[in-house]
């Protein structure tokens, strides 16, 4: 290595260049598939692709990860690129690439010629300075016969003989691109995009492509910025595998790693009372190893803690020959993990495919403080740890089983971590309104441990981040057939304020009436239509405002509930009078805004399924309505669909309004009827598989959680369960005098102790 030394107060700058060999990534792409089924288009992930048929190319190849295929069934010239005004949260972003700061400055691709690979050739493109593009004259060498996917590169090399020039629209809007003549004048300046260009010569040609690469051989140096305040600001050419090492004695001291600098281009460091010396250096990119379990070296990558007899290399894999199986006949607990490094900062997602016999207190994937528990299946099922943060190059990932019954059994076979750059925050909990009601009852809430605790801190024990509260302008048995107060301004606030005490995010319906109907309250009965929309306003802002002066501004709002049934102040807003319900929803969001801008708006349906709510929500989009996250309510005993199913409905409509989905109510049985020996709300579970018992009911919250998150790029964003704590107590129903018809859905039991299905909330994050 030759190195340069520069003495600046106290500390010494050590200015490395690299040995050829070494590898700098500037750009990586991986094209990460974020979906459960079904292709996604590129754009997602920063890209944009010319062509003039279906713009959906990303797909989910044979290991789970995603590609791109380039198709055509007509001679056709297309391209896929990328550049730094295409970048999107689903993807890396594309750097401006001075290529006089580098050495060895190389494209690479991995290339699967597919179908009629003939009829296809493929070539590199790249954007000078963030204005035209050039594609490379040279054919990359991809075989003309099917065959399995394997990587092609080219050096960039700015020679006029290299390059020609070509056409397309910068933004994905264009059908073709063009491939024009040869160019006179060397390519200059700031590699700002790059891509492929396909040029197809006949009938379905398909070449698919991954794993899109700039790399460079040799990174420039250091720089000094400023000194001051006992500090030195350094700069660099940044890559995603460099980082900052520092040593006091570089003849006998170790380079120690600054691992927050790794993928950056600047830092801010200490002016030392010793000398320090500073360089750059490049490290592997990191990856998860033997995640399919073939290696035949387990010890060599996994590590085992806990009860380590329980966790081992079996067969009955998903692929290949080998799963790995946690499992003993006597209670165990053991973590399976692995400390993945070398990773670029940012945000990863992890996959697997897993068996699960369920009954385990706890049985989860995990990576750093993110965890998905495995849904309960004799059949093998993707799940899906979201939104792992990763700020020092590593991940730890983990399976972990803790069975105090023995005899459980868990599997996992082809373990993926990925870098898709998606953060990803689960809301979960439920609906506490009538919280006040139980307990002034008589109502008491116990711990798994027996002991009497409060209600909301039970929540919070087992995960629970977030509480809904439903708002009634003035309940009262002469209004609502309610108790005085209950669900009141006066009452919700008092729960909000326990509930922010205890670091629980709030989601507040405005019913916008005395009760359950959607009615028009009876302090604006006698309203005109303009008068009722500023009583609407006023008594919006006026809420938020108590909630603000009070801390409990809410994280979440939603105007009315389930108001695609029949509408919201009934009868002005009913859903046959859009005119009048679109401005009742405008002037909501607007009084929501006026107070707190932050404040996600919600518009809250009652299924999940496609025709009821595209309809809804067209209606909605047609009257110039503002919402910020779609809410729906999915029990599968009302909408008749599996968790899987329901993720799959809310996959077919979701990007159509670029909106992420809430689910705002679910309910499962834990007990076929009452406590007082009738039959609930719901009759039966639907077409879901678990008995209606306190087990049943946590492995399907086990499955639906799971399910809410496969929703492609992570679009559902949470489910908040109802009703979890209205339990039984003598003499109070849904209203006065009428029976308490949810007490076998709640996540306690009749005698208000907690159930089993809290668990699944406790790890899942």
């Amino acid at each position: 290595m030759i190195k340069r030394w520069l003495p600046i107060s106290g500390i010494i700058l050590l200015l490395p260049f690299f040995s050829p060999g070494q590898s700098i990534v500037l750009y990586r792409e991986t094209f990460p598939y974020g979906a459960i089924s079904g292709d996604l288009p590129i754009k997602l992930l920063g890209w944009a692709n010319d062509i003039p048929d279906n713009p959906d190319r990303l797909y989910q190849n044979s290991g789970g990860d995603g590609a791109v295929y380039a198709y055509e069934g007509t001679s056709q010239t297309t391209a896929f690129y990328t550049s730094a005004t295409l970048t999107e949260t689903g993807g890396a972003v594309f750097p401006a690439i001075n290529p006089s700061l580098y050495l060895g400055l190389t494209l690479s691709i991995d290339i699967q010629p597919y179908q009629n690979p003939a009829n296809v050739t493929t070539r590199f493109a790249v954007q000078m300075n963030g204005a035209a593009w050039f594609v490379s004259a040279n054919i990359l060498p991809v075989p003309s016969s099917p065959g399995p996917f394997a990587t092609y590169s080219s050096a960039f090399n700015p020679a006029a003989a290299s390059w020609d020039s070509l056409s397309v629209s910068g933004n994905g809007s264009g059908t073709h691109a063009t491939i024009g003549g040869g160019i006179s004048t060397n390519l200059g300046g700031t590699i700002t995009g790059a891509g492929l260009v396909f040029v197809h010569t006949g009938s379905g040609g398909t070449f698919n492509f991954d794993n899109f690469t700039l790399t460079a051989t040799n990174l420039g140096n250091l720089v000094i910025n400023s000194i001051s305040n006992g500090t030195v600001a350094i700069s660099w050419p940044g890559a995603l595998n460099i980082c900052v090492q520092s040593t006091t004695n570089v003849n006998g001291s170790p380079w120690n790693n600054n691992s927050l600098t790794a993928g950056q281009s600047l830092a801010t460091e200490p002016l030392n009372a010793s000398a320090t010396f500073y360089r750059l250096t490049a490290f592997p990119p990191g990856g998860l190893l033997d995640g399919d379990f073939e290696s035949n070296n387990f010890p060599a990558y996994w590590q085992n803690s806990g009860t380590t007899a329980a966790s081992l290399v079996n067969g009955n894999a998903f692929s290949g020959s080998f799963s790995l199986l946690q499992s003993n006949s006597v209670p165990y607990q053991v973590q399976t993990s692995q400390l993945v490094t070398n990773l670029p900062n940012g945000y990863y997602k992890l996959t697997a495919m897993v068996k699960n016999s369920g009954g385990q207190y706890a049985c989860y994937l995990g990576g750093n403080n993110k965890m998905t528990s495995l849904p309960v299946s004799s059949q093998w099922t993707n799940i899906i740890v979201r939104g792992i943060s990763v700020t020092n190059g590593q991940c730890l990932v983990t399976i972990c089983s803790d069975d105090q019954a023995g005899g459980n059994w868990c599997q996992a076979d082809f373990v993926q971590l990925i870098k898709d750059d998606l953060p990803y925050n689960f809301i979960e909990g439920g609906d506490v309104s009538e919280l006040t009601y139980v307990t002034d009852g008589g109502g008491v809430y116990y711990e798994t441990n027996g002991v009497a605790t409060s209600c909301l801190q039970i929540l919070k024990n087992h995960g629970c981040n977030t509480v809904r509260l439903r708002l009634y302008n003035n309940p009262s048995p002469a209004n609502s057939d309610l108790p005085v107060g209950i669900q009141s301004p006066t009452n919700i606030l008092a729960l909000a304020a326990a509930a922010n005490a205890l670091g629980l995010q709030i989601e507040l319906t405005f019913y916008y009436s005395d009760g359950w109907a959607n009615d028009v309250p009876s302090a604006w009965t006698n309203d005109t239509f303009a008068q009722l929309t500023n009583a609407e306003y006023a008594f919006t802002t006026n809420f938020m405002t108590e909630m603000k002066q009070q801390g409990t501004t809410p994280q979440y709002v939603s105007l009315g509930n389930e108001i695609n049934s029949a509408g919201l102040l009934l009868p002005f807003g009913s859903v046959t009078n859009w005119p009048q319900l679109s401005q009742i929803l405008k002037m909501g969001y607007a009084g929501v805004k006026a107070v707190s801008p932050s404040t996600q708006v919600i518009l809250h349906m009652n299924t999940v399924s496609s025709g009821s709510v595209t309809y809804f929500l067209n209606q909605a989009a047609s009257y110039g309505v503002q919402w910020d996250i779609t809410g729906c309510s999915y029990y599968p005993f009302w909408t008749s669909l599996t968790a899987e199913e329901a993720r799959d409905q809310i996959n077919s409509w979701y990007a159509t309004y670029n909106k992420p989905v809430l689910i705002m109510e679910t309910g499962y049985n834990w007990s076929t009827n009452l406590c007082d020996g009738f039959t609930g709300q719901l009759a039966n579970d639907g077409p879901e598989p678990f008995p209606s018992t306190p087990t049943g009911q946590k492995e399907f919250m086990l499955n639906c959680l799971n399910a809410l998150k496969m929703v492609n790029n992570g679009e559902c964003i949470g489910d908040l369960y109802w009703d979890p704590i209205f339990i039984c107590v003598p003499g109070e129903g849904w209203e006065l005098g009428q029976p308490n018809v949810v007490d076998n859905t709640t996540l306690f039991d009749f005698t208000g102790h907690a159930l089993p299905s809290l668990g699944a909330f406790n790890f899942n994050n």
